[in-house]
């Protein structure tokens, strides 16, 4: 019996059908606007009469993957080895438009804008150039540690068993006990535990960081 899946609405991402027999990573993830500050947000503008090329068929994009949903058409356009998410909330993608970028001046916005440049070089025929949100490779490696950490843990294993296979601890009981590789496993899965209820989602406005507003400040 297939078992019941329940949808989180906080999960961040786009429930858009998915073929059974596909490979689970075959499809595009459309994280949901909501969530993901690089998805560029389209809306329809007057065309400036001294823009070059002014107008665009989105619909008509090489490389486009294109989802509808009941807050508009979702895209994912990969170009040149690089992927852009865009979303149109109150136009149809098979127009020919002129479009403008939607910045709203929170905490994403150096985000937002970033992508939006990308985007528009790409759009120009010119090289996107560098994300800037580039992880370093010390931080990645510690995000994929934590995560294979807390599937070793759920599945039983032992913070020493941990240790052994991914920090290549080699050593007695007593040296576990006494050594930093028994806190290093154990921050590993409380760090994946962080990330499996909810965490994850700060990986998509990665570097920035959100300080909550402290009232009468």
């Amino acid at each position: 019996m297939r078992p019941s899946w329940k949808l989180s609405s906080g999960a961040g991402v786009c429930d858009f059908p998915h073929d059974p027999d596909a490979s689970p990573d075959g499809d595009p993830l459309f994280w949901s606007p909501r969530f993901q500050p690089h998805a560029v947000k389209l809306i329809r503008a007057e065309p400036d009469e001294a823009a070059s090329e002014p107008t665009v068929v989105l619909a008509h994009l090489d490389g486009l993957d294109l989802r509808h949903a009941t807050d508009g058409w979702h895209g994912i356009w990969q170009t040149d080895g690089v992927e852009h998410q865009f979303w149109l909330s109150e136009s149809v993608p098979e127009a020919t438009a002129f479009y403008a970028v939607k910045l709203p001046l929170d905490d994403f916005m150096e985000l937002r804008a970033h992508a939006a440049r990308r985007f528009w070089r790409s759009l120009k025929g010119r090289k996107p150039g560098p994300d800037f949100r580039n992880m370093p490779a010390q931080l990645r490696q510690w995000h994929i540690l934590s995560l294979r950490a807390l599937d070793a843990r759920l599945r039983g294993e032992s913070y020493r068993t941990i240790a052994e296979v991914l920090l290549g601890f080699r050593g007695t009981k007593e040296d576990f006990e006494s050594g930093p590789s028994k806190n290093k496993a154990r921050r590993l899965v409380a760090h994946g535990i962080r990330m499996m209820r909810g965490g994850y989602r700060l990986l998509l406005h990665y570097p920035v960081k959100v300080v909550p507003m402290v009232q009468g400040r």
